[in-house]
C-alpha cells in the first residue's frame, strides 16, 4: 500500500509510505531553496515517488494533514515573503483595526503588494474548491476518491507515537502546538490502535504566546522561536522575576486543564504594553521559565492521574529542546522520546501514519529507526559532479578520503561541511548535512560565526556524540535516547572541558545528537577517528546551510556555501574538496 502524505504550510512538506515504511520525506525548501515556503510541494512529491519507485498511478491514498487552511496567507507565502517589519505592518496594519476597532477588513487588501501574481491566477482557477485539492488532482491527475484531509493535531499525536520506539500501555502522548484544526494541546494514548484522548484544548496558548513574544523581540515569529530559547539562558532570575510576574497572571494548569486568570485580547499589543520597561533578555528568561513551569506541571499531572511512566512528546512546542530537558526531570517521569521536528513538516509523516490505519487499524507501522529520508549524495554521484563541474580543476581533491584522515583534519582545526549519503528530514542536521569541528576549542565557534553562520552572537552550537560516551558527557540518569537533538541534557565536568564549544555558554547545557553505529556507520566512524586520537567522543555538529537559506541538499548547494564561506574542506559523497 503507498499513501502519500501532504502538508501545505509553513515548510510545505511531502513524505512516502510503502507497506507501512516511510520511504521519503522531503520539504520543498530544500529544492526551491526557499526557506520555509509554503509553497505546494510539487517537487518534494515528485522526490518522493521516485525514492518509492511508484507513479501516480500507484498511489492508494493521497492523505492531506488539515481541514484549515489560510489561502491568505498562502497567497502571499507568509512565512518566506514577510520580514519582521512586514510582520510588525500585519499587527498595526490588520489585527489592531480587527481586534480593537471591530472593522471588517479584508488581509489581501491590506497586503495586495504582496499578492504573489502566479498564486492569484491559481485561486481563481480553483474557484470556490480547496486549493489545495485543486493543485494535487492538477498535478498527479488522480480522482477525488483517492484524496483525504486528516485532523491537523491528530496527525501530530500519530506522528509522536508511531514515529517513536514506545508502542505499549505505559506510554502517554502529548501534544502542544500553536494551532491545529480544533485543538492546540491535548493528552492521548493508543488503545486497541484507536486513538483515545483524555483532554484535547484550543485553550492552550503556549505556541502563540512564544511566537508574538518572539516578534515584539524583533525577531521573525515562526521561525526565530529558537533564538528566543537560546536568549534566554543569559537572563539571571532575579531581573526576569518582573517579567515571569507578568506572565504569570495570563494562563495556568489547573490538573490537567490548561485555564486562564484572564484572556487577553491578543498577546501583541497587551504583551508590548505590559512589558514595555522591562529589558529584552529578561523577558526572553522569563517566558522560557513561564513555558516551562507549565509543561512541567501539565505532563505530570497528567501522568500521576493516568498512571503512566513513559511520554511522548510532538507538536510545534515540543521544538523547545530545554522544555523537554525539564520534562526529562520529573520523578513521574521514567522515559521519554521526541521525535525529529515536533513542527508542522511532521505533519506529513503524521498524516501518512493515520490514513495507514485508517485504511486497516491492523496495519503494522514500522518505527523511524533514523531520520536520513532526503535525498541521497553517493561517491559516485559526487565523483560524477567534481569531474563535470571541472572543481578538480579549481580545487584541491582528494578522491575517497578516509575516515581516520577527516578526523585528523578535524583535531588539527580545519572546520569541515559534510554532504553525504541521505539527507536528513526536519529542522536539524544530523551529520549528512552538517558542519563539524573540534569541540574543545570554543574559539572554533567564533570561527564559524564569523567565516560561514552569521549567526547572531548569543547563539549556540550543539554536539553529536557517540552513544557509548553519553554517561561520560551527559547528566542522563535515566537513559533517555535522544537521536535528534530534540531534548537538551545539563553537562559533567567532563562535558564542559572536552565539548565546550558545543554546548550553550552561559548555562553548559547541551541539545545533542546522540549516535550509534547502526544509524549512520560512516559518520559515527569519522568521530571513533576523532576519538581515537583525542580521546573526546563527539564533535561541534551544526547545520550546513548559510545564514538565512534551507540547509543543503544537492551537489550544487554545498558548493554553493562551500564557495561564499569560510569551510576549508568539503566531503561531498567521500570526497574531499580543499580550498587550499
Amino acid at each position: 500500500m503507498n499513501i502519500l502524505g501532504i502538508i501545505i504550510s509553513t515548510n510545505s512538506t511531502a513524505a512516502l509510505l510503502k507497506d507501512g515504511k516511510i520511504v521519503a520525506c522531503m520539504s520543498e525548501e530544500r529544492l526551491s531553496r526557499k526557506k520555509n515556503t509554503n509553497d505546494y510541494p510539487k517537487h518534494a512529491i515528485e522526490y518522493c515517488l521516485k525514492e518509492a519507485g511508484i507513479t501516480a498511478r500507484e498511489i492508494d491514498q493521497v492523505a492531506l494533514a488539515g481541514y484549515t487552511f489560510n489561502s491568505d496567507y498562502w497567497s502571499v507565502d507568509h512565512d518566506t515573503n514577510f520580514s519582521v517589519k512586514e510582520k510588525i505592518r500585519e499587527q498595526y496594519d490588520y489585527w489592531y483595526p480587527k481586534l480593537y476597532e471591530k472593522k471588517a477588513i479584508a488581509f489581501l487588501n491590506v497586503f495586495k503588494d504582496k499578492v504573489l501574481p502566479d498564486r492569484d491566477k491559481l485561486v481563481k482557477e480553483a474557484g470556490k474548491e480547496d486549493i489545495r485539492i485543486y493543485l494535487i488532482k492538477k498535478h498527479l491527475n488522480i480522482p477525488d476518491e483517492k484524496i483525504k484531509i486528516y485532523n491537523h493535531h491528530n496527525c501530530h499525536s500519530y506522528y509522536a507515537y508511531y514515529g517513536s520506539p514506545y508502542r505499549d500501555n505505559d506510554t502517554l502522548i502529548f501534544i502542544a502546538e500553536g494551532f491545529g484544526d480544533d485543538a492546540n494541546a491535548s493528552i492521548s494514548e493508543f488503545v486497541n490502535d484507536e486513538l483515545k484522548f483524555h483532554y484535547r484544548t484550543d485553550d492552550c496558548s503556549i505556541g502563540r504566546l512564544y511566537r508574538y513574544m518572539t516578534l515584539l523581540l524583533g525577531m521573525k515569529s515562526n521561525e526565530h522561536e529558537f533564538k528566543v530559547m537560546g536568549l534566554a539562558p543569559y537572563a539571571k532570575e532575579l531581573y526576569y522575576q518582573d517579567a515571569l510576574d507578568i506572565f504569570k497572571t495570563y494562563m495556568y494548569v489547573d490538573g490537567i486543564e490548561f485555564k486562564y486568570h484572564k484572556r487577553p485580547k491578543d498577546l501583541f499589543f497587551e504583551y508590548k504594553k505590559a512589558l514595555e520597561h522591562i529589558r529584552f533578555d529578561n523577558i526572553a528568561g522569563a517566558l522560557q521559565k513561564y513555558i516551562e513551569i507549565l509543561l512541567t506541571e501539565w505532563v505530570e499531572n497528567a501522568c500521576t492521574k493516568f498512571n503512566k511512566n513513559k511520554i511522548v512528546f510532538s507538536g510545534g512546542v515540543g521544538m523547545n529542546i530545554k522544555a523537554m530537558m525539564e520534562i526529562s526531570k520529573l520523578q513521574a517521569i521514567k522515559d521519554m522520546f521526541v521525535c525529529p521536528t515536533g513542527s508542522d513538516e511532521s505533519l506529513a509523516i503524521g498524516a501518512c501514519y493515520h490514513a495507514y490505519k485508517k485504511l486497516d487499524k491492523l496495519n503494522d507501522i514500522s518505527m523511524i529507526n533514523n531520520a536520513y529520508l532526503g535525498n541521497d549524495i553517493s561517491g559516485e554521484m559526487a565523483k560524477d559532479y567534481i569531474i563535470k563541474n571541472k572543481i578538480d580543476k579549481k580545487y584541491k581533491i582528494v578522491f575517497d578520503i578516509k575516515n581516520r584522515d577527516v578526523a585528523e583534519l578535524l583535531s588539527d582545526g580545519y572546520v569541515i561541511a559534510r554532504a553525504s549519503g541521505r539527507m536528513e528530514f526536519g529542522a536539524r542536521a544530523l551529520g549528512n548535512r552538517s558542519i563539524l569541528a573540534d569541540p574543545r576549542d570554543y574559539s572554533i565557534v567564533r570561527i564559524i560565526n564569523d567565516k560561514i553562520k552569521k549567526r547572531d552572537f548569543w547563539m549556540p552550537f550543539a554536539p553529536v556524540l557517540l552513544k557509548e560516551r553519553v554517561s561520560d558527557y551527559l547528566i542522563n540518569p535515566k537513559n533517555i535516547d535522544a537521536p535528534y537533538m530534540t531534548i537538551g541534557f545539563e553537562t559533567t565536568e567532563l562535558g564542559k572541558k572536552e565539548l565546550i564549544a558545543g554546548l550553550h555558554p552561559s548555562d553548559f547545557t547541551a541539545r545533542p545528537q546522540i549516535v550509534s553505529e547502526e544509524q549512520n556507520p560512516a559518520y559515527y566512524h569519522i568521530i571513533k577517528e576523532f576519538e581515537k586520537m583525542t580521546g573526546v567522543g563527539g564533535l561541534v555538529n551544526t547545520s550546513f546551510n548559510l545564514h538565512g537559506e534551507p540547509i543543503v541538499s544537492t551537489c550544487k548547494d554545498a558548493m554553493h556555501v562551500f564557495e561564499n564561506s569560510g569551510i576549508d574542506v568539503l566531503i561531498l559523497g567521500n570526497h574531499a574538496v580543499f580550498k587550499s
